[in-house]
């Protein structure tokens, strides 16, 4: 049956229609005012699913609910946060590709963690349990499961890699830029040696035109970067958006030109610094690694934390001791030398 309609006494109409709710027929009847309203509420009914949200997401694996989750409420954010995301997901299809939503409680969550921990850095599984918490906490208040399975989850994993290999030491970060300086005719090296003398991130430089540059003032405009789209949008925080000198060197080879500056994609980016560190003979490192490089040479050279803060565009300083903590450290003797010798 596809509907009825009836003129009622009143004048007004009497629409009805059987529908399937959790698998069973079911007549449904609205009084409308009109009989194109009802024609109207009819077709509405027809296509509307209305199964039970517990029903609905009987069948629906955890993968399938986590993208829907984290591309309908997640699509805003920064390029490199948006990737962590499709990491994640990466995992979820890889160590437990059938697992359903509504059979995924707190001993499967647990078992998750336990077996992606054995090869892999407590940090690196904090970032998959906190995306997995946030989407299961989701599906909690929207109805899709019955109890919210992310309560007192043991974080595991392996110690993380030491500091000192997240970056490049002096020597080997100057001979990257001497090497990629030589290069710049091409796009990915071009973006490399930004990088180097700027620290700005990977979406925050392809996302540069050659007017940020101001030669003038010799100065570089931060308060872009692009989505995993492709789409220019605003930095990914207030903090982000900054303005930062730039040196001779790097405001010589932009000037003159117009546009945006990289074309090259992200990941042939990433790919060219590997390539050159195998080249160059240094150590393989992504360009987040680049960015903490260009930190660890500041902070090197005696340029202070706060400015290398607000250079980065960190929120506040505490991320930046946190990621320099082994610089701090090393410079804490010399401190405390210069200290004691003002009393001698």
């Amino acid at each position: 049956m596809a509907g009825s309609i009836e003129k009622t006494s009143t004048g007004r109409y009497w629409a009805r229609v059987r529908v399937k709710i959790d698998g069973k027929s079911v007549q449904l009847s609205k009084t409308k005012d009109t009989k194109k309203e009802a024609q109207l509420w009819i077709a509405q009914q027809l296509t509307t699913n209305h199964d039970s949200k517990e029903n609905k997401y009987k069948k629906m694996l955890l993968a399938d609910y986590f993208e829907q989750w984290y591309t309908s409420y997640k699509f805003d954010k920064e390029f490199s946060t948006v990737h962590q995301y499709k990491s994640t997901l990466s995992v979820i299809k890889k160590l437990i590709p059938k697992m359903k939503l509504v059979d995924f409680d707190r001993t499967e969550f647990q078992k998750f963690i336990n077996i992606y921990g054995a090869d892999h850095s407590k940090q690196t599984v904090a970032k998959r349990k906190n995306h997995l918490t946030q989407c299961l906490k989701n599906a909690y208040a929207d109805g899709a499961i019955k109890k919210d399975p992310t309560i007192l989850i043991n974080l595991v994993g392996q110690k993380g890699r030491p500091s000192d290999s997240k970056y490049l030491e002096a020597d080997d970060f100057l001979k990257l830029e001497h090497f990629v300086e030589n290069k710049l005719d091409k796009n990915a090296y071009l973006a490399i040696y930004i990088g180097i003398h700027t620290g700005a991130r990977i979406g925050e430089i392809m996302a540069l035109n050659y007017e940020d540059f101001n030669q003038e003032t010799k100065e570089l405009t931060i308060n872009k970067s692009i989505d995993p789209n492709g789409r220019i949008k605003s930095t990914k925080t207030e903090s982000s958006r900054r303005v930062i000198a730039v040196d001779d060197k790097l405001l010589n080879v932009v000037q003159g030109k117009s546009g945006r500056i990289i074309t090259a994609s992200n990941n042939w980016i990433n790919r060219t610094l590997k390539k050159i560190a195998k080249e160059i003979n240094i150590k393989p490192i992504t360009f987040h690694a680049l960015r903490h490089s260009h930190g660890s040479f500041l902070i090197s050279n005696g340029v202070s934390i706060n400015y290398v803060s607000q250079r980065l565009g960190h929120r506040d300083i505490s991320i930046t001791q946190k990621i320099y903590t082994h610089l701090l450290i090393l410079e804490k003797k010399p401190q405390e030398q210069k200290t004691v010798a003002l009393f001698d």
